[in-house]
């Protein structure tokens, strides 16, 4: 680098790739950049000898300050290769010193025993969760795979792992002979026990039923905004639970709020009723998120928010550095961050390998005639926002509550659900047998959540505990 390229580079300005130094007065604080660049995916550049102001001033380079240099380089570890030092000469003898950091391949890096991040244009201490997420990257042994001493055999829901073993059975991606194991064999087959017979963290995410024993970021937020942004809640909740028990909390809640526009068929005495959103979108959408969050985080957790316009689905952890925003909306490699959690979702029919779900989920919205879904990786989380064709009217769950209940038209199902529900607390299974007629889970769910919200019904329990009950 000459005298000239130097003045193009420092009319840029600071960024969060570029920072200036007026000496090795601040070998220091610079080092601490130098350990940020390490940690980013873009690496950077430190220049020593420039102003605040952006002068180029330069300063004497003796011997001593190339060992102080190399002094402070040592202080960087792991050992970091990818750093390269040139000195431009100003005037006076005087030199500018250019250090270009690449991409660290070991991250996280420390400089002198502590860890550094890039914000912008500023250098600050790196969060624990964030290095300790960054650890476990580098470190061959996954989060999901670590023994959990908390935890056993006995937490587990038994009735669930074999359901899991059921679905797969059902799919064809386990033999029936299968359903004859004891549970801890299913769990060893599925590679969620260690060696000695102990729990691996996985099993925890998967099945573990105590909701003491389960980990603090195993929770989903769910909430309903009035309008287009986040001013005014019309519901808000948060579950804890295991990954499975979650989906169908997260799949009832989607369920109950996308708006449904119905028709009646000639010749179908069953009224045809499509979802604002298709079905498979919002399941595929919510299962990555499950699947492909970062669990190593303590205080994480995914998040849906419906708002008017839209649902958008989120959850802590970036994409793998393999892929990038623009490859989901084609065919790519399936990068899963948790294997074995992944392996169970897939072998339930849950999830498919090969990178296809954020594809399908565009060809799914288009075949409904929706808005393309848009992909965000951002800020150490990933999230999907899925557009409505057009924005909705919503109505509170109390405003539904305040109306004349005498001017509510029901429809025969209704009115018969309401008159089941008489009988006191019902499970929506048993109330689609004691309907006697032929109705699909889905449409059992939609009818239970129209009750609820015109006030008529509500909900008590939790999981699949849950059951229906008349509002006095």
């Amino acid at each position: 680098m000459n005298l000239q390229q130097l003045q193009l580079l420092v009319k840029q300005g600071e960024s969060d790739t570029l920072e200036f130094k007026s000496s090795t007065g601040s070998l220091s604080a610079g080092m601490q950049t130098v350990c940020a660049f390490l940690n980013s995916d873009r690496g950077g550049t430190i220049v020593f000898g420039i102003k605040d102001d952006g002068k180029i001033v330069g300063q004497d380079v003796t011997d001593k300050t190339r060992k102080e240099i190399a002094a402070e380089l040592k202080k960087i570890e792991p050992h970091a290769k990818a750093i390269d030092i040139e000195y431009v000469p100003i005037e006076d003898k005087r030199q500018a010193i250019v250090m270009r950091v690449g991409y660290g391949e070991n991250a996280p890096y420390t400089y002198d025993g502590r860890s550094f991040m890039r914000s912008q244009s500023t250098t600050t201490r790196m969060l624990k969760d964030e290095y300790q997420r960054m650890l476990i990257e580098r470190n061959p042994i996954l989060w999901e795979e670590l023994t959990n001493n908390a935890c056993t055999i006995q937490d587990l829901d038994k009735n669930r792992i074999k359901e899991v073993i059921r679905m797969a059975i059902h799919v064809k991606r386990l033999p029936e002979s299968d359903m004859a194991l004891s549970i801890s064999a299913i769990l060893n087959k599925l590679s969620l026990l260690t060696p000695d017979g102990k729990l691996k963290n996985a099993a925890v995410i998967l099945f573990c039923k105590k909701e003491s024993k389960q980990f603090m970021q195993s929770q989903i937020k769910l909430a309903r905004f009035q309008g287009f942004d986040k001013k005014a809640f019309v519901d808000n909740k948060i579950y804890k639970g295991n990954a499975f028990d979650l989906y169908d909390k997260a799949m009832d809640f989607l369920v109950f709020g996308i708006p449904l526009a119905a028709y009646i068929e000639p010749g179908r005495s069953e009224r045809i009723e499509i979802p604002a959103i298709p079905y498979e979108v919002l399941r595929e959408a919510l299962t990555n998120a499950l699947v492909h969050r970062d669990y190593s985080y303590a205080g994480g957790s995914a998040e849906i928010a419906f708002y008017a316009d839209r649902v958008t689905i989120s959850n802590l952890g970036s994409l793998p550095r393999e892929l990038a925003v623009d490859d989901l909306s084609k065919n790519h490699r399936s990068i899963p961050r948790n294997p074995l959690i992944a392996h169970v979702f897939y072998l339930c029919g849950k999830i498919e390998k090969w990178g296809r779900g954020t594809v399908d989920m565009i060809k799914e919205s288009k075949k409904a005639g929706n808005p393309t879904p848009i992909y965000d990786a951002s800020g150490g989380s990933f999230s999907v926002t899925l557009p409505f064709k057009e924005p909705i009217q919503t109505i509170t769950e109390h405003q539904a509550k305040q109306s004349d209940k005498k001017s509510i038209e029901l429809t025969k199902r209704q009115k018969k659900i309401l008159s089941i529900l008489q009988n006191g607390p019902l499970s929506r299974e048993s109330i689609m047998k004691l309907l006697r007629t032929t109705i699909t889970s889905r449409a059992m769910t939609n009818e239970l959540s129209k009750l609820r919200i015109l006030g008529l019904i509500e909900s008590r329990g939790s999981a699949k505990t849950t059951v229906w009950v008349l509002v006095e």
